[in-house]
């Protein structure tokens, strides 16, 4: 096969000076323009194809603009933060930045939390692959379950070939987003039936039962080894590579006769540009996100160096061709790794086995990648810069919905502002400022500030029927000392010095832990609510997220301050929940609407010592007692019968 040869002998990867850095070509979005929701013209009505439709009185002597024939890459390494690339390039080559995705010449960083707070696989992967951020487990739906095309169908309608390249089973959460629309990421079955009907040129990954009964009868040339890939020679006919029954193998393993990452997208590339009108391929690496789960060190390193060497071939390729883009990116970080060693990887340590909210990074090559350099932007944009290519188009800003992301300022202005420096630590413990908005979904607040990862507390208490003197600090005291967070509520001591003023409601987080869908119970983090026994706190579902530079002591090898920490007051971002109304309120918000007061503390993990970061923050720096917190300023919100602000939330009195 013609590009066997790369893996041999790749040449250089093209440094940084290879592109020129051209300022990027950015329209806002239009909102007349639906065209991603419908059918798109064929190429060969668009008018980037049809020189002969120039205007008649265009100058005899011009020449038409040469024909475009994108040739669009998509490189998702799943749960793959920065400390993976970096630790998968000492691992590889010795030291940081010299994996081939670090030498790309346009990096920045995204942002990947989903409508669920902290996303999965299948809600990132959506949104890379159609611009719409969604809820965990969708693919190919926004957050309304309604179907949305992808970037292959686009590429596919305008007459490019298209193919997509796994580690993971074909119908696993990423490549599926690519090629399905689903309700339910473990619908495989039903996965594989709708790829049947709309099979890419080339398909290569695992899943090989599943698959085989869906494309029974299919007319392509089947792959079932890695024998079989290296003796293909291009036909015509489609490609179908099925390489296990389920994932491939962890490269670490030495599995005997699977192709590797590098060679299959070796073939496909070799297959698709075959194509004179382009081509859209997505490669995953998919195990190293299965590793960084399972917290093993000795399988993720060398997951991402066979991630890279398949980037490596596909730069390689590049730098001989015209019309070439190529991202290079994350679905999610996974396991909250951290690393020791400059030359080799001395110490892995992992905050836990799920994933986090963490930055990822993104690499980019060719002239619509130029966007990403040096900016910190949503995962939306990846499908912003991949339509841009396909269709030759500038790119266009995505809109951004009201997501629990930690990044407050969508929230609007701050209520209430610190006053006071942080009895914890400047730099690793501060409470900054509220932010509070509502809507028909129900309340969100956002705590700009700093949060310890694995130490100290942060709490949200909600009175949700202030005036009333029901709940925590009126007539209940609390003894509820199963589970960790249950235990710490239980023992800080409220006394309220409003009149009327009882908590119903605490959400908190401790070590900076999240809440989203999949870890509604966890032990360290939710919301909690006296709608059982009124002594006692009981789980009902929320969301809340941190943001990635909001943490301090992220890596627990060599801890730090966060890397947005300032002044006290100063912060933006930190800690964002949304609180349902559909949980607050199982019967609807009452028809005269409800009043909140809300009140956030920053304590220890066990409760018993309050720090002086509380908000609205108290008259005195020092006017705590140990265990004690005495409350005689709040945040006060009122909302409609649909959850609507009556009017802008004020501090009292």
């Amino acid at each position: 096969m013609a590009l066997v040869w790369l893996l041999a002998c790749p040449p250089e990867n093209p440094s940084k000076e290879s592109v020129p850095k051209e300022s990027p070509d950015v329209d806002s979005p239009d909102p007349t323009d639906d065209s991603d929701s419908q059918v798109q013209e064929s190429r060969e009505d668009s008018p980037v194809d049809s020189p002969e439709d120039s205007p008649v009185d265009s100058p005899v002597d011009s020449d038409p603009p040469p024909p475009v024939h994108p040739k669009v890459i998509l490189f998702i390494g799943d749960g793959m933060g920065f400390r993976h690339v970096e630790a998968g390039s000492i691992y590889a080559y010795g030291g940081v930045g010299l994996s081939n995705m670090e030498t790309m010449p346009y990096q920045g960083r995204i942002t990947t939390a989903s409508v669920s707070g902290v996303t999965d696989s299948a809600a990132a992967a959506t949104t890379m692959a159609t611009g719409q951020k969604t809820v965990n487990g969708y693919l190919g739906m926004d957050q309304n379950a309604q179907l949305v095309q992808n970037i292959r169908e686009l590429a596919a309608s305008r007459g490019f070939s298209t193919g997509i390249v796994t580690s993971d089973t074909l119908t696993g959460a990423t490549p599926a987003a690519f090629m399905a629309h689903v309700d339910s990421r473990g619908e495989a079955e039903e996965i594989a039936s709708q790829i049947a009907l709309d099979t890419p040129d080339v398909i290569l990954g695992g899943g090989k039962p599943v698959m085989e009964t869906a494309l029974a009868g299919y007319n392509a040339d089947f792959l079932y080894t890695q024998t079989d890939l290296l003796a293909w020679q291009y036909d015509g006919d489609p490609v179908v590579g099925l390489f296990g029954t389920a994932t491939l193998p962890y490269v670490a393993d030495g599995a005997v006769d699977i192709p590797s990452l590098a060679e299959m997208t070796t073939l496909a590339i070799d297959h698709l540009s075959n194509d004179a009108n382009g081509f859209f391929l997505m490669v995953e690496g998919a195990r190293i996100d299965h590793a960084s789960h399972a917290n093993d060190g000795l399988r993720v390193y060398p997951e991402v160096a066979a991630f890279d060497e398949a980037i490596g071939v596909a730069l390689a390729w590049a730098a001989t061709q015209d019309d070439v883009t190529i991202l290079v990116t994350a679905d999610h970080e996974c396991g909250g790794l951290s690393y020791t060693g400059s030359t080799s990887v001395d110490t892995t340590d992992w905050r836990w086995g799920l994933h986090s909210n963490a930055d990822v990074p993104v690499y980019g090559y060719g002239t619509p990648a130029a966007v990403v350099d040096g900016q910190r932007l949503p995962n939306s944009w990846i499908y912003a810069v991949l339509r841009a290519a396909v269709t030759d188009s500038a790119v266009q800003a995505p809109a951004q919905p009201l997501i629990v992301d930690g990044d407050t300022a969508d929230l609007g202005a701050p209520i209430t502002t610190q006053l006071w420096d942080s009895s914890y630590g400047l730099g690793y413990n501060q409470l900054d400022a509220m932010r509070v908005t509502s809507t028909s979904g129900g309340l969100w607040v956002g705590l700009d500030g700093i949060f310890e990862v694995n130490n100290n507390a942060v709490l949200l208490l909600v009175d949700m029927d202030y005036g009333l003197g029901t709940g925590m600090g009126a007539d209940t005291s609390l003894s509820d000392t199963t589970g960790l967070l249950d235990s710490t509520i239980s023992t800080v001591s409220v006394e309220a010095g409003l009149s009327g003023l009882g908590f119903d409601v605490v959400l908190g987080s401790i070590g900076a832990q999240e809440v989203f869908r999949e870890n509604q119970g966890t032990d360290s983090a939710g919301l909690r609510a006296l709608t059982v026994d009124p002594t006692n706190f009981a789980w009902i579902p929320a969301i809340s997220n941190f943001d990635d530079g909001n943490l301090s002591n992220y890596a627990p090898a060599t801890g730090g301050a966060a890397a947005d920490a300032g002044a006290t007051g100063t912060t933006t971002g930190g800690f964002e929940m949304q609180l349902s109304w559909s949980y607050l309120f199982p019967n609807g918000i009452p028809a005269t609407g409800a009043s909140f007061a809300l009140v956030a503390v920053l304590i220890n993990n066990d409760g018993t010592d309050i720090s002086n970061q509380i908000l609205p923050p108290q008259a005195v720096e020092d006017a705590v007692a140990d265990g004690t917190l005495s409350v005689d300023s709040v945040v006060v919100v009122e909302v409609d019968a649909s959850g609507a602000l009556v009017a802008n939330p004020v501090v009292e009195p």
